[in-house]
């Protein structure tokens, strides 16, 4: 597993960019049935300034976990012929 910071170095290297934030729904955070918040991720592409789909719907946004933030950069790595 890594670390957020290393998460965030790698995403910077190929101009992303990692943000760690609650679970909202249409601009209110999100709780559960027993008042809980959830945190979650989104990554924003700094070439456009536009957070990547999947990170967030027409709804809610921050629905990625770390697992997915990893898989969609090791994806982009790929992609760019470069080594995770």
């Amino acid at each position: 597993m890594y670390c957020i910071q290393k998460i965030r170095e790698k995403a910077h290297e190929i101009n992303y960019h990692v943000e760690k934030g609650f679970v909202h729904y249409r601009n209110v955070v999100d709780y559960d049935k027993n008042g809980e918040r959830h945190s979650g991720y989104m990554v924003m592409d700094l070439e456009t300034g536009c957070y990547v789909r999947g990170c967030y719907n027409e709804n809610f946004d921050f629905l990625w976990d770390l697992d997915d933030v990893i898989s969609f950069l090791k994806g982009q790595y790929e992609i760019l012929g470069l080594d995770w």
